[in-house]
């Protein structure tokens, strides 16, 4: 695209590239110099003219090399965000967006409602923690919420390809970093609000003033969904947040309320109450906390047009998201889950499943660890949880980054009531003690990484081979063909 159908400059040479990181290497391309936590983007113009780029948008004064295009603007990032939509076509204005935001239940919520929308013949999309799907196209996701150039140049493709509605999960760091300013929403939910990435937010107050962008940013005739139950959605409420708004959950009025629920071991059951009406659910999903996203699932689907007589029956059977509650059963006489819970009170959730489909006088075994580089002061959070919730505690290596595993330990002990833990270092080796630790009937659940396929270290991402294939693998070992 033209330079001067980008711009406000009459410059008529051709941009291919639209380049945020001056490392990438390019031909044509304009470079956004960006201020970020700590690096500010005006000090690698040269370097982004070197691998490529031939313009330059900037708001501080810059010393001008011959030959490239210099574009100076009071605010570069709402610049990136006008140039982006113009260079991809706008093609969230073409779709219609699903928006979640929340500190628990996206992924199970946004996969969920994207895979229905599939059954019911919608071409749909989904961007997020998992991963980025449309049509055949299956690609690990390089952060929850992208930037806008690979956001935009996602949803530009899914639109090439016929895709008609998208579901997106949207982080606080994403709101924060105002990642999706320019993506136009059709509607957006919120599940709820716990302690986690306070490394970046600092205070709850923050995380929550962050998660808050995405409905101050939503069109006047979209509509939003909150969970009842979660005390900042009720705050959100109060605020004056409730446009064309619907509520869901199980303690408080709401809209959409579950009763009498059933937890059994590959399933739940509950009864759906709305408007007076009560319809029976059954859902391939398990856990209270699943309850919820169901809620939130039908909730949407059914504000969107569809009728609850259609919703209802696809959870039945409905696709189980990786890594989230998976169960792992080769027929070893002992229970295995696999969930990405990460922070206390998913943690919490868990636990008060498995607690609840494990016979008493049974032992539940945990694996797991905490992220180095990130939030210190969850660790000894979820130390107590697991402390407490957990029978035996094997503590291992999550994302320790450039943090020491050991040191990272330490603080997750200083929360731990009970001296009913050890300390493996190695993921596997640790997973491989709890396995053969477990008796007949005990519960091992293996927590912080779900479906992930890497650890990251100090150097970078290392390949990891899933908590699930890790497990598989083990028991395939030592109870395969018994």
């Amino acid at each position: 695209m033209k330079l001067s159908q980008l711009t406000s400059i009459n410059d008529d040479r051709d941009i291919s590239a639209l380049i945020l990181d001056s490392r990438d290497k390019t031909k044509d391309g304009l470079f956004f110099c960006l201020e970020g936590l700590t690096v500010d983007g005006h000090g690698f113009v040269d370097q982004a003219i070197d691998n490529g780029c031939v313009a330059i948008v900037h708001s501080k004064e810059l010393v001008k090399l011959e030959g490239v295009a210099y574009i100076r603007v009071e605010n570069v990032m709402d610049a990136l965000h006008d140039i982006t939509s113009k260079f991809f076509d706008y093609p969230s204005q073409k779709l219609y967006v699903y928006g979640i935001t929340g500190t628990n239940g996206k992924s199970t919520t946004m996969k969920t409602v994207r895979n229905i929308l599939l059954r019911f013949g919608v071409k749909a999309g989904y961007i997020g923690t998992i991963s980025v799907e449309y049509n055949d196209h299956v690609f690990a996701p390089s952060l929850t919420t992208p930037d806008i150039v690979e956001l935009q140049g996602y949803l530009k493709d899914m639109v090439d390809e016929g895709i008609e509605e998208v579901c997106l999960e949207v982080s606080s760091q994403g709101l924060a970093l105002h990642r999706v300013d320019s993506i136009d929403f059709d509607n957006a939910s919120f599940t709820n609000l716990t302690h986690d990435h306070l490394d970046y937010h600092k205070t709850m107050e923050n995380y929550f003033e962050a998660k808050k962008i995405l409905f101050d940013r939503l069109k006047p005739e979209g509509f939003m969904v909150f969970n009842a139950d979660d005390e900042y959605s009720q705050r959100l409420i109060s605020e004056g947040y409730s446009q064309q708004s619907v509520t869901y959950g199980i303690q408080k009025e709401a809209d959409y309320m579950a009763k009498d629920i059933q937890l059994h071991e590959n399933s739940t059951t509950f009864t759906l109450v709305h408007k007076g009406k009560e319809y029976h659910v059954v859902t391939s999903f398990v856990a209270v906390f699943n309850v919820y996203n169901m809620l939130g699932v039908i909730a949407i689907l059914h504000k969107r047009g569809y009728e609850l007589e259609r919703i209802i029956p696809e959870l039945k059977d409905i696709e189980h998201v990786d890594g989230r509650q998976t169960i792992v059963d080769i027929g070893q006489p002992f229970k295995v889950f696999v969930d990405f819970g990460h922070a206390p009170d998913s943690m919490k959730n868990v636990y008060e499943f498995v607690r609840e489909v494990t016979p008493v006088g049974n032992k539940i075994i945990t694996v797991f660890g905490a992220a180095g580089a990130r939030d210190h002061l969850k660790r000894p959070k979820m130390g107590y949880v697991s402390s407490t919730m957990a029978d035996h505690v094997i503590l291992t290596e999550h994302d320790n980054r450039n943090e020491n595993v050991v040191d990272i330990t330490k603080d997750i002990i200083e929360g731990m009531p009970n001296n009913n833990y050890e300390f493996v270092p190695i993921r596997y080796e640790a997973i491989e003690k709890a396995l053969m630790m477990a008796q007949a009937g005990d519960s091992v659940v293996l927590i912080g990484k779900g479906e992930e396929k890497f650890i990251y270290r100090d150097y970078g991402k290392e390949v990891w081979m899933g908590d699930e294939v890790a497990a598989r693998e083990i028991l395939e070992k030592h109870y395969g063909g018994k």
